[in-house]
């Protein structure tokens, strides 16, 4: 009765955190005069990589960590990134409360005519309750009946200590800038395609109620294009995934591309779904809602 409970209490908590989040996010003051104004596209990345587990350490996967430091590798090298449009977080700074204050960092920092890069990786699960049962937090959109969720650095010991698929595209659905790019590395990554929540409205003219209506279904103008490691209901191994996606970067996406000399989401996706699948047992996937192709780096 006690685990039921708390089991209860657990799905009651999340869904007050994310209707918290929404009416904190409303309340959100942001101001652009703490920010340059921006003439031209400027790239702005997130790389969240836990790869240490509080109380867990069986847990641990250490090629989280040196994925998440190849990466930062490959994007600076590439002209179009700045170090401090870059933030790094790995390890035991790899909380939920980190995440969200990163991602609202990009949210106050990308203009409109900006790029933003979010990779994570971490492991994965579907969300259910201690009998098994599946678990849909509002919005009610999972065909399976489970959100799904990633473990955050004390997510193997607190039972709060997680991200799910609906909180995440929240604060991405926030973010003005033109073309959002997320990496998801993790078991059952394929659960991470929403669609963006807002079609061109304004947090003030959200609601709640248009929320728990289905708002979710509706269709952004934001153009974003979302890669995943595997489908909804697999098990990804290792980081092969992110090792091949970030080789593609480097270079070999555009290489094995169209040869214009730049290396985009999409082939550099498309490159490490070759050798997923050839060398692993899993299948990496995409959702692509930008118009063309993204721009990740230069070769």
């Amino acid at each position: 009765m006690e685990k039921n409970n708390l089991i209860t209490k657990g799905v009651a908590f999340g869904t007050v955190i994310l209707f918290i989040g929404l009416a904190s996010a409303s309340s959100i003051n942001v101001n652009v005069s703490n920010f340059s104004t921006f003439e031209d596209t400027e790239y702005w990345a997130l790389i969240f990589a836990v790869g240490i587990y509080y109380n867990n350490p069986w847990q641990n996967r250490p090629s989280m960590l040196e994925v998440a430091d190849d990466l930062y590798e490959v994007l600076i090298d590439s002209p179009n990134w700045k170090t401090d449009h870059i933030r790094k977080i790995t390890g035991a700074e790899a909380t939920g409360q980190r995440l969200i204050r990163e991602l609202l960092w990009l949210i106050q920092s990308a203009d409109s005519d900006d790029m933003v890069f979010i990779y994570i990786t971490t492991h994965g699960s579907p969300l259910k309750n201690i009998n098994g049962m599946p678990i849909d937090l509002p919005p009610k959109d999972e065909a399976d009946g489970a959100d799904e969720i990633l473990a955050m650095y004390k997510g193997f010991d607190k039972w709060y200590a997680i991200i799910w698929d609906d909180l995440l595209n929240f604060f991405l659905s926030l973010l003005k800038s033109e073309g959002v790019c997320l990496v998801i590395d993790s078991c059952y990554a394929g659960g991470f395609n929403d669609d963006p929540m807002f079609a061109g409205t304004t947090l003030e003219d959200y609601s709640i109620e248009s929320f728990t209506q289905g708002f979710v279904e509706d269709l952004s103008a934001q153009g974003r294009v979302v890669l995943m490691s595997c489908e909804e209901d697999e098990l990804s191994y290792g980081s092969f995934f992110s090792n091949y996606l970030i080789d593609g970067l480097g270079g070999l996406a555009d290489y094995w591309g169209n040869k214009d000399g730049i290396n985009s989401a999409e082939e550099a996706f498309d490159y490490a779904k070759y050798w997923v699948n050839l060398m692993c047992s899993f299948n990496p996937t995409i959702h692509d809602l930008y118009p063309g192709e993204y721009t990740v780096t230069y070769t």
